[in-house]
This record gives C-alpha cells, sequence and structure tokens, in this order.
C-alpha cells in the first residue's frame, strides 16, 4: 500500500509561519568506502551495485507513526526522560568514542590498534552521515511535531528532515563496526546503540520508523565497511 506523507520542506515548526531551511550539502561529500555510480546509485569498495534496505517512506503509515510517538510522550517513565536527554546531549560520536576507548582500555590495546579501531570507525561515519544526508533530503519526510503543532516534546526538534534518522544509523553503523573489532562485545553493543536510537522516540523529535529503519540501514552501510575490513585480513588487535 503506498500512502503519502507531509514533507519537511513544506510545514513550519511550531510557533513559526516559515516552513524550515535545511543544509543538504553533506549528501554530496566523498566518502572513504562507498563510491557514487550513476542515477544516484552507489558502489561498495568493489564496486557492486548496493541496495539499500530500507523502506521507502511511501510505504509507511505516517498516521500509525505519529500515534505512536504521541502515546508514546504520554506515558515517559523518567529513565525514559533520561536516555533521551542523555543520547541527544552534545555530539553522538564523542559518546561513542569514549566507549572506543574505554574497550580499548578493557582489551589492553596498542596505540596502533586503538588508532586503527578509531580511524575506521569515524571513516564509517562519515559515510553514513553523507549517505543519510542524501537519504534525508532526498525524501524530504516531516518531523513529528509538522504533524501535530502541540506536541509536547523532552527536547528541541532537529531543523533538518525525520527519515531516516542520523543518531539511528551512526548507531546502527558503530554496532556492526565495532563488534568487528570487539566481538566478544557485540550483545552489549547491540543494547546500547539500541537503546540510543530508541532516545529520539522518547524525544519526540523521531517517528519510530525513523529509527528502526535507520538502525538498519547503518547496520548495513557498517557491513560495507567490515567487508573491506575482512578483505585485508588483519582482524587481529594488539
Amino acid at each position: 500500500m503506498r500512502t503519502s506523507y507531509r514533507r519537511w520542506t513544506e510545514f513550519p515548526y511550531p510557533g513559526e509561519s516559515l516552513p524550515p531551511k535545511g543544509s543538504p550539502e553533506a549528501g554530496n561529500w566523498p566518502m572513504f568506502f562507498i563510491s557514487r555510480g550513476r542515477d544516484n546509485d552507489f558502489l561498495d569498495p568493489f564496486h557492486q551495485r548496493i541496495i539499500w534496505r530500507i523502506k521507502n517512506p511511501l510505504e509507511i503509515d505516517w498516521e500509525t507513526e505519529l500515534f505512536i510517538v504521541e502515546e508514546t510522550l504520554k506515558s515517559l517513565t523518567s529513565q525514559q526522560i533520561s536516555i533521551a536527554q542523555y543520547w541527544g546531549t552534545g555530539e553522538l560520536t564523542t559518546k561513542i568514542t569514549t566507549l572506543i576507548f574505554n574497550l580499548a582500555e578493557k582489551y589492553r590495546l596498542g596505540s596502533p590498534s586503538v588508532a586503527r579501531v578509531q580511524s575506521y570507525f569515524h571513516a564509517a561515519v562519515n559515510d553514513t552521515f553523507v549517505i543519510t544526508w542524501f537519504l534525508k533530503y532526498h525524501w524530504d519526510v516531516a518531523r513529528p511535531n509538522q504533524y501535530d503543532r502541540n506536541l509536547s516534546t523532552v527536547l528541541f526538534t532537529p531543523r533538518f528532515p525525520a527519515y531516516p534518522s542520523a543518531h539511528a544509523t551512526v548507531a546502527g553503523c558503530a554496532e556492526t563496526v565495532l563488534s568487528y573489532f570487539f566481538p566478544q562485545e557485540s550483545s552489549e553493543l547491540k543494547k546500547i546503540m539500541e537503546e540510543s536510537a530508541k532516545s529520539r522516540l522518547y524525544a519526540g523529535v523521531h517517528f519510530n520508523v525513523d529509527n528502526k529503519e535507520g538502525l538498519n540501514l547503518g547496520r548495513q552501510i557498517g557491513e560495507v565497511v567490515v567487508s573491506f575490513l575482512r578483505a585485508q585480513n588483519l582482524n587481529t588487535l594488539q
């Protein structure tokens, strides 16, 4: 079933009279592991076309998604509010970088290995942001507060399109890449990154589907990076 949806560039935020203006430029930045083909195609490091595993917004029931946001905000617990505030304050990559240093200390990694993990993680995040920004502005999906102007959110709503959630795509990518380097931590990493993604629903700034599909997309980008790492046959850290 194909449904219509509101465009981010067509509806003002609460208290404003004009639609927001965004900055789509990041969707055209260079990438480290992914390249552009023709007609908005993207290629992996082995020059194979990537079929993104993410729903087209026309396939999503946005009225149901809005209901989920509204009901979630009505019944928020103090813990959920804390989760929203923790993950929504400061840069997400700062928190994940700290996590990497903690894991490096736990497993007593040497400086070259720490540098390797950090460099691949941040390069992967760069590619994740580029793909996310491309899709955000390509699909131009409105935020929850552009559907319900009386929505009482925990955090301010960012001024760029909703779908997919960048918090979620970065979290999904981080989960996959860091699980490659620290396989013993994969279950805990999954738990942490899913909480980060879900925090955007608790904050009231994203639809649940933004986060679910964002995680899927981020994990797929992470898989692209891991496939490149595996081809190097250097999966040991010292």
